[in-house]
């Protein structure tokens, strides 16, 4: 009965998840919302000169979720292990179900790729020239005969199958970032089915503007015809409208979403104090409200500048960034709210974490490029 009380108190919660997580996070969306927004489009306008448009949404998510996961083994404390993650399984981590989630998302983006390219392929590699013997390779030197729209009629269900399947994990995957967040009960931030519904909102935009930018940049390498460039440039013009009314959708969610927090007691209104005033009202004002929302919206009202490539490219890099930051400001933001003292967690600058990602996004683009000068992404007639 006299035993003395031991009082703990001002407890530190450091940041321990820092940037790089936060542009694994985002790659994720951007990639499966690029390829969302590339194959809904494709069901909607079911013409064969948007096929290079879907070619573009399926290859290049592909490649984003092929590089992505340097960001978690860069960040790991033993990088060397990693591949634990596959067998040492636990059904009640969220982590675990998106090792399983992200790698059959990549598996049928390469299978759906394929099946876009092979009809296009295998006429190519009937033809001779120096890249016959990588096209007799890519496509198990097949011996099927016909022109390459006999070979996608005949092919038609396989690559449906696999579309459909690669456009459920995509909406999968999408929905796992949400609930992987909202899973820390302890981050106030994060504890919000809204999260789902914020990486939607992330993947619409950035996917619609990642594919207008993509196929820009294609059509400019393109040595495709006059009149396939021009239908699709009818396309990322309609795409611009997306585009504008996927940044009205972020903005009315994370209206929704500070309203929900404004409700949720002391913890829910200092989630409104780190965006507005506190520790990340910059980067939330400037990088993803001015530049990433208000910026693109505005260049994208008018249908002229909708069709102009330099307008256009232009709202498309503003509203990635904006998305990058919001990304970054949910999951560093949320880490930044005081858990048991008063004062917020302080983030140290990562310059070289954030030059890592630059770095890899450029190489995901290069990747691209290169992808395009021995794959035939424009639909052969002949």
């Amino acid at each position: 009965m006299n035993e003395g009380s031991q009082y703990i108190y001002w407890v530190s919660h450091n940041i321990a998840l820092g940037y790089l997580i936060a542009w694994y996070l985002w790659l994720i969306s951007l990639a499966e919302g690029t390829h969302i927004i590339a194959h809904l489009s494709w069901l909607y306008y079911r013409t064969e000169d948007y096929i290079p448009l879907e070619k573009v949404g399926s290859l290049q998510p592909f490649i984003i979720l092929a590089l992505v996961p340097l960001f978690l083994v860069i960040d790991l404390g033993r990088p060397e292990r990693f591949y634990t993650m596959f067998y040492h399984w636990h059904w009640t981590s969220p982590v675990a179900y998106g090792v399983y989630i992200i790698t059959i998302c990549m598996f049928t983006y390469a299978l759906h790729s394929y099946y876009l390219f092979r009809p296009e392929l295998i006429y190519l590699a009937r033809q001779p020239g120096r890249l016959q013997f990588l096209y007799r390779l890519l496509t198990f030197n097949s011996s099927e005969k016909g022109s390459p729209n006999e070979i996608r009629k005949r092919q038609e269900r396989r690559e449906h199958f696999w579309a459909g399947a690669s456009l459920f994990f995509s909406f999968l995957g999408l929905i796992y970032l949400g609930i992987l967040l909202s899973s820390f009960k302890g981050r106030v931030m994060w504890h919000s089915s809204v999260m789902v519904f914020i990486f939607f909102s992330f993947g619409a935009c950035s996917g619609s503007a990642f594919l207008i930018l993509l196929t820009h940049i294609k059509n400019a390498l393109s040595k495709a015809e006059y009149r396939s460039i021009l239908y699709q440039q009818q396309y990322l013009a309609e795409f611009g409208i997306l585009l504008k009314y996927s940044l009205l959708a972020q903005a009315g969610v994370f209206f929704i979403y500070f309203v929900l927090m404004h409700y949720t007691g002391i913890g829910g209104r200092l989630v409104a104090h780190v965006f507005f005033s506190g520790p990340r009202a910059f980067q939330f004002w400037f990088f993803q409200v001015a530049i990433g929302i208000a910026l693109p919206f505005l260049l994208m009202i008018f249908k002229r500048m909708r069709e102009s490539v330099f307008i256009s490219s232009l709202a498309s890099v503003c509203t990635l960034i904006g998305t990058l930051f919001g990304c970054i400001n949910i999951f560093i933001g949320g880490q930044m709210l005081p858990m048991t003292h008063i004062n917020w967690e302080v983030l140290p600058p990562e310059p070289e974490k954030m030059a890592i990602g630059i770095v890899l996004m450029a190489v995901m683009f290069f990747t691209f490029i290169g992808t395009y000068r021995f794959l035939p992404y424009e639909r052969i007639e002949s």
